[in-house]
């Protein structure tokens, strides 16, 4: 198998280099298409995959996605649900789009520093970046960058590159979630979930936010004292008296505890949570959770992301992309009595 060139495709095909480049950047232009297949024939044939280096300094474009994970800790975990779904969204939705992904984990803006001064990328996917962060990425990064699960008070106008959000609407899933507990007859709910961003714009304060208005709006106090950091599963534990129902920020974290109160003997305890996790419906009891349909965020964040590259006037293109959630009822979330 010989390595073939877009000159030698074209003296195969019969047809000019400026035809062949045309079909193989996907803008045919007026070529037939008996001459689009013909060119694609010759590909197959030869097995051949364009030089995108080659091709970067033609059109200034890398073929690079840089897919940039937020954590405050200092190791990523991969393996969780939530992340590992996203990124197969993404991937999936990559390669239909011809595109390479790197994925990076960081807590510092100095990791980004880095990463441009190595790397080109046509576009970023920032994944659950806080206020904070959000900000500095928005001045640093000179791309397009699509923000998934990320809020933003932030006004737009005047950014030269464009930034564009998708995400659930976490409130409003938070408040479905509480007020079905709350219909369960349940008046005591705890809420198990990272701290950080509880009391800045993001997830956590959207989802504390519904939870909130739900109790509120039942005429139930918003008990402070329930609010355990995901660190604080001992103290949760051994607390267990205080509350009849937890509001879990994730079902990793829901199954982390559910296995706490069967291995201290503790009973009759209901939990939601969010994410409809493959593991689930292993759970015992099997866990009621929120669907966030987070595959579907990840391709949405890279078809929004080809969108934005390929648009000439960005300023016209939609900013905000919502994926609806709903409920999976299963049997974690018992009525009070049961």
């Amino acid at each position: 198998m010989k390595n073939i060139t877009i000159k030698e495709i074209a003296r195969e095909a019969g047809v000019s280099i400026a035809t062949v480049s045309n079909v193989l950047n996907d803008k045919p232009n007026k070529a037939t298409q008996q001459t689009i297949d013909k060119i694609h024939a010759v590909v197959e044939k030869y097995n051949y995959s364009p030089n995108l280096n080659a091709r970067s300094l033609v059109n200034m474009h890398s073929g690079m996605v840089g897919i940039l994970y937020f954590s405050p800790k200092d190791e990523v975990d991969f393996s969780d649900p939530f992340l590992s779904d996203i990124l197969t969204g993404i991937e999936k939705a990559s390669k239909r789009n011809k595109k390479f992904i790197l994925v990076h984990g960081f807590s510092d803006i100095s990791d980004i520093q880095s990463i441009q001064q190595n790397w080109t990328f046509d576009g970023c996917i920032v994944i659950g970046a806080i206020q904070s962060i959000h900000d500095e990425l928005c001045e640093l990064i000179k791309a397009p960058i699509v923000f998934v699960d990320t809020y933003s008070s932030r006004e737009q106008k005047g950014m030269k590159y464009p930034r564009y959000y998708v995400y659930n609407n976490d409130a409003e899933l938070s408040y479905l979630a509480t007020s079905y507990v709350i219909g369960k007859g349940h008046k005591k709910i705890a809420v198990f979930s990272p701290s950080l961003g509880k009391d800045t714009i993001g997830v956590i304060h959207e989802r504390f936010t519904g939870y909130k208005k739900a109790l509120e709006e039942s005429q139930l106090s918003v008990p402070q004292t329930l609010f355990f950091d995901e660190n604080e599963l001992e103290n949760m534990v051994s607390r267990f008296d205080e509350y009849t129902a937890v509001l879990a920020n994730s079902d990793l974290l829901a199954g982390n505890l559910m296995t706490a109160w069967k291995k201290n003997g503790i009973q009759g305890k209901s939990i939601i949570s969010f994410d409809n996790s493959f593991f689930a419906s292993f759970l015992d009891p099997q866990l009621t959770t929120v669907e966030l349909n987070q595959k579907e965020k990840g391709e949405k964040s890279i078809e929004v992301l080809m969108s934005a590259i390929q648009c000439k006037d960005p300023k016209k293109f939609k900013e905000k992309f919502f994926i609806q959630g709903t409920i999976i009822e299963r049997n974690s979330v018992r009525s009070v009595g049961e």
